[in-house]
C-alpha cells in the first residue's frame, strides 16, 4: 500500500503480530466449522491476517514466487482481500450489537468501492506495483484517486467499528466479551490510525511517515488477535478460576472430611493432587467439592450440643460482624464446637441437630459462602468461641478447629 521501511526491533514486532493473528485464525478453524455464529469473526480475522501479511515485502514476495504471478496481481489481491477483511469485521460487529438491517448497505457498500478500486486500477497508467512511492511522481503505481478511495474506505470501516466496539461493550455482562471487544475495538483504532497515515502520506509523500507503519501495523494485528482469542481464552480461564476456588477451599474440605471420610469417595489427599485432578472437569469438580463440604456439616449434626447455635449467633454479634460473612461466621463456630466433639468422641450419633440455615440459592453463592467459611474455621473469632464452649461445659477440646 505505501512504502514498507524496515525498523529492526519494530519490524519484528510487526511479524509478532502477523504471526498471532495467524495462530488465533488456525486455533479457531475447528470451533468456525462447527459453530456458524463464529464464522463470520474467524473470516474476518482470517481475510486480515493474508492482507497484512502480504503487506509485509518478504511475505509479498513468497506469494509471488509460489503463486507465480505478477507483483501487480499479489498487490491487487492483498488489497481486495484487506477491503473483503474490513467489511467482514464491520458486518459483525454490527451483527452482535443488534444492527443486522445495516448488512445489505455495508455490502453495497463494499461491492461499489470494489468495483470502483478495479476500474482505476484498470484505468491507471500502466503500473507493476501498488506502493504509495515518497516522491511526486507516480511512476508504477496507480492513481492517486484509487488510494483515496481505498484508503477511505479503510479509515470509514474501521473508525465505525471502533464507534460500536467500545460503545456496545458497556452493554455486555459478560466480563470476557467486553474484554474482547475492548481489545478488538483497540486494534481497529490502530488500523484507523494506519489508514489516516497512510492517506497522509499519499498527499504529503512526506518520507519519515513509512517509518511509523511496522510499529502501528504490528500493535494493530497484535490486538485483534488478542481480541479474536478472548473466546479461546474463556475455558481456560474459568479453568483457572475453579481450580483457584478449589485451592482456597481445600483447607476446609479437608479439615472437614478428615473426621467425616463417609462424604467422599476418594477422602483426603495434598491440594497437588486435589489441583490435577481438576484441570480437566473444573466445573463438575468444585461442584462437588461444594456437596462434599455441606454434606460434612450435615455429618456433623449430631456431634452438636445443644444451645450451640444460639451461643455461635451471640458469638458473632458481640464480634460485631454484620457484613455478608456473618452467616459462614455462625456456621464456623458451630462446626468448630461440633469438630471438637466429634474428635473428643463426646457426644453420640443421633443426638438432634442444630445446622445453621445457611449457604446460597445458586452454585455461585453458595461457594460465596464456603469461602468465607473456610477463612473463618481457622480465625481467632472460632477459636475464642471454642474456649468459651470449653470453659462453658468443663471439658478440653484443644483451641482450634482442625
Amino acid at each position: 500500500m505505501t512504502d514498507h521501511w524496515p525498523n529492526g526491533l519494530i519490524e519484528q514486532a510487526e511479524w509478532f503480530g502477523i504471526a498471532l493473528m495467524w495462530i488465533v485464525t488456525l486455533l479457531r478453524a475447528p470451533v468456525a466449522v462447527r459453530t456458524p455464529q463464529q464464522r463470520p469473526l474467524w473470516l474476518a480475522v482470517g481475510l486480515a491476517s493474508v492482507a497484512m501479511a502480504l503487506q509485509v515485502p518478504e511475505a509479498a514476495l513468497l506469494a509471488k514466487a509460489a503463486l507465480g504471478s505478477s507483483s501487480h496481481a499479489v498487490c491487487l489481491f492483498k488489497e481486495i482481500v484487506g477491503l473483503l477483511a474490513a467489511t467482514a469485521v464491520f458486518q459483525f460487529i454490527s451483527a452482535i450489537v443488534g444492527l443486522r438491517r445495516t448488512r445489505p448497505v455495508i455490502l453495497g457498500t463494499a461491492a461499489l468501492t470494489l468495483a470502483g478500486l478495479v476500474a482505476l486500477c484498470v484505468l491507471s497508467p500502466p503500473h507493476v506495483r501498488h506502493v504509495v512511492p515518497s516522491t511526486l511522481s507516480q511512476a508504477e503505481t496507480p492513481d492517486t484517486m484509487y488510494w483515496i478511495v481505498l484508503l477511505s474506505y479503510h479509515l470509514t470501516a474501521n473508525t465505525a467499528s471502533v464507534v460500536v466496539c467500545w460503545k456496545s461493550r458497556r452493554r455486555v455482562t459478560h466480563a470476557s466479551t467486553r474484554a474482547g471487544l475492548l481489545l478488538l475495538g483497540t486494534g481497529l483504532f490502530l488500523s484507523a490510525l494506519l489508514m489516516a497515515l497512510s492517506l497522509a502520506h499519499v498527499f504529503t509523500r512526506n518520507a519519515a511517515i513509512p517509518h511509523l507503519f511496522p510499529a502501528v501495523s504490528g500493535a494493530e494485528a497484535t490486538f485483534i488477535a488478542a481480541g479474536a482469542a478472548s473466546p479461546l481464552l474463556r475455558k481456560p480461564l474459568r479453568t483457572l478460576r475453579n481450580m483457584t476456588v478449589i485451592y482456597r477451599l481445600h483447607p476446609v474440605w479437608r479439615t472437614l472430611v478428615h473426621v467425616t471420610p463417609e462424604v467422599t469417595l476418594a477422602g483426603p489427599h495434598s491440594r497437588s493432587v486435589d489441583l490435577l485432578s481438576a484441570v480437566r472437569h473444573s466445573d463438575l469438580r468444585l461442584y462437588r467439592r461444594a456437596i462434599e463440604i455441606r454434606d460434612a456439616l450435615l455429618a456433623l449434626e449430631n456431634f452438636a450440643l445443644a444451645g450451640t447455635l444460639d451461643r455461635a449467633h451471640e458469638h458473632v454479634r458481640a464480634a460485631r460482624i454484620t457484613d455478608a460473612s456473618a452467616e459462614a461466621a455462625v456456621t464456623a463456630c458451630w462446626a468448630g464446637a461440633a469438630l471438637v466433639n466429634k474428635r473428643s468422641g463426646a457426644i453420640t450419633p443421633g443426638r438432634p441437630s442444630e445446622l445453621p440455615e445457611s449457604g446460597g440459592s445458586d452454585i455461585a453463592e453458595e461457594v460465596g459462602f464456603l469461602l468465607h467459611l473456610s477463612r473463618l474455621l481457622r480465625s481467632p473469632l472460632v477459636t475464642s468461641f471454642l474456649k468459651a464452649e470449653e470453659q462453658r461445659h468443663g471439658a478440653t477440646p484443644g483451641s482450634r478447629a482442625a
